[in-house]
């Protein structure tokens, strides 16, 4: 199967090697070099996030990733859901979803608090949501938000021979080695919103974060890092790249915000609204 994101992933790789015998990182499978468009838990701006109708509407904007957010309930059945509570998506009750059934939880109107036409949309499953994406040209971008749940999401994504069409993204530095051990051949991105105590503009602390960026990526053995565009500088960027870094960002609305990022060879941005980043990209023929 061929997608926009992955189908020279291995290309990059021997190419990446032989040009440069400095990196350290051990097999990974970075995306292409197309610019990428990612729906932030679905196109998220126009349809509740992480619900089918989301994803729906993000392929048909013209995404070439869509990202969702995965948990585990009581009874172990992946679903998507950014926040561990009910409270703000699932109906205004204060419950824990991982010491929720499938069952309780499919009963749970995930659509209202976006719209009265989203009445009664269900949360969906992690194979719901891979079985959609599934022979599309838009790949599962795949955020593990609890610990332990590694085996069986990429279990969920073996069994449907989509592990080179698939990037798996987390912040928890365990939850990255892990997915590192259990498939060495899945890209695997960490994610990193920076320091809230740091001071100083993006561009003033562009060299003492492109060298933390760069221990932790041979720590974690990765080559993709998604970072908050807020800790982002054309500094930055630059120096990532020049060490073999693949710099995706997140989360971008801001039609000029994309524009800029995009100069600064930013290679993904994932956003609310991937119908307008479509847009910016074919304006600059990055896309057809």
């Amino acid at each position: 199967m061929k997608k926009i994101f992955f189908a020279i992933c291995p290309f990059i790789l021997f190419v990446t090697i032989i040009s440069r015998t400095d990196l350290t990182f051990g097999e990974s499978f970075p995306p292409t070099l197309n610019r990428a468009n990612v729906a932030h838990r679905g196109a998220s701006y126009l349809a509740p996030e992480n619900t089918l109708a989301a994803y729906r509407i993000a392929i048909s904007a013209g995404a070439n990733g869509a990202e969702c957010d995965v948990y585990k309930t009581s009874d172990d059945v992946l679903i998507l859901s950014h926040d561990k509570s009910t409270k703000r998506t699932m109906g205004g009750q204060n419950n824990d979803i991982t010491k929720l059934s499938f069952n309780e939880i499919r009963k749970l109107d995930a659509g209202s608090w976006k719209g009265k036409q989203f009445k009664d949309e269900k949360v969906p499953t992690f194979d719901e949501y891979l079985e959609l994406l599934k022979d599309t040209k838009c790949s599962p971008v795949v955020e593990i938000k609890m610990e332990q749940i590694e085996k069986p999401v990429i279990d969920a994504i073996r069994k449907r021979g989509m592990i080179a069409d698939t990037v798996i993204i987390a912040f928890s530095e365990r939850v990255v080695k892990e997915v590192r051990h259990v498939e060495p051949n899945i890209c695997v991105a960490w994610l990193y919103g920076g320091n809230p105590k740091s001071k100083g503009t993006p561009e003033e602390n562009a060299e003492q974060l492109t060298d933390f960026l760069l221990k932790k990526s041979r720590e974690l053995d990765v080559n993709i890092l998604d970072l908050s565009h807020s800790i982002l500088s054309q500094k930055l960027v630059s120096k990532l790249k020049e060490s073999g870094i693949h710099v995706w960002t997140w989360t971008v609305n801001d039609p000029e915000r994309m524009k800029i990022l995009l100069d600064w060879g930013v290679e993904s941005i994932t956003t609310d609204r991937p119908e307008l980043l479509n847009e910016i990209l074919k304006k600059r023929k990055t896309i057809k």
